[in-house]
């Protein structure tokens, strides 16, 4: 099912589709709330649940960092001694705690058997973000892929937005964004894309809403329709 603030919206064939990764294409929920919970543990912090950590996530780790310590303990030294035990965790954590969501490998088989191109946005690390992309769509080429990259501001800024639009060749609006964040959307609409809110992420529906979408997807397979 297509909806758009709880209305079915009838929009332009869309010719390219950008992905956020976590919450998106994957779930890593798990792994990376559990290497932060060892990492606050290991430096004397309080722990969250998970839940928590899905509101944490969204705009890369530093900000996830801050977000898991204390108000007053929000110094930079302290934010890069946890961003750092965290990836170090994480790296030897995730192949073991991330899935594919369902109707994601079908959705980007139909991409690439009907020529649309695809690409990956995400704030995850660049290196780690394509390390997950390989080990969970092997078979899947994404034309390009931008993760957090020294020097280069994060989203919802559009710069890396506007960048992997200039390597699809295409106009911004007829690239959809698919994101489970409020951060994603925000993206989308700076850079002129259509904004697709995806309902199984990290997010709830009421705060995709609430931020603004063109489409409110709540089955990867239902985008099908919208393609051309």
């Amino acid at each position: 099912m297509v909806k758009a603030n709880g209305m079915t919206h009838s929009l332009s064939p869309i010719n390219g589709v950008i992905f956020d990764l976590d919450g998106t294409l994957v779930n890593t929920l798990s792994a990376i709330g559990n290497a932060f919970n060892l990492a606050l543990k290991e430096q004397g912090w309080d722990q969250h649940t998970l839940d928590r950590f899905a509101t944490f996530i969204g705009s890369g780790a530093r900000v996830a960092a801050s977000r898991a310590l204390p108000e007053a303990a929000r110094a930079d030294d302290t934010i890069d001694r946890l961003v750092a035990r965290q990836r170090e965790i994480h790296e030897a954590i995730w192949k073991d705690e991330v899935a594919v969501y369902d109707g994601i490998p079908e959705l980007l088989e139909y991409l690439a058997e009907n020529g649309i191109p695809s690409a990956v946005l995400t704030n995850k690390d660049e290196p780690a973000a394509r390390a997950c992309l390989a080990h969970c769509f092997p078979d899947h080429h994404f034309q390009t892929v931008h993760g957090r990259r020294d020097g280069v501001a994060l989203k919802p800024d559009p710069i890396s937005a506007n960048r992997i639009i200039d390597d699809l060749g295409l106009p911004s609006g007829e690239i959809a964004m698919l994101g489970d964040t409020e951060v994603d959307l925000q993206t989308a609409a700076a850079a002129g894309m259509l904004r697709v809110a995806v309902s199984w992420g990290f997010r709830t529906v009421d705060v995709l809403l609430e931020t603004g979408c063109d489409i409110l997807l709540e089955d990867p397979l239902a985008l099908i329709e919208r393609l051309s």
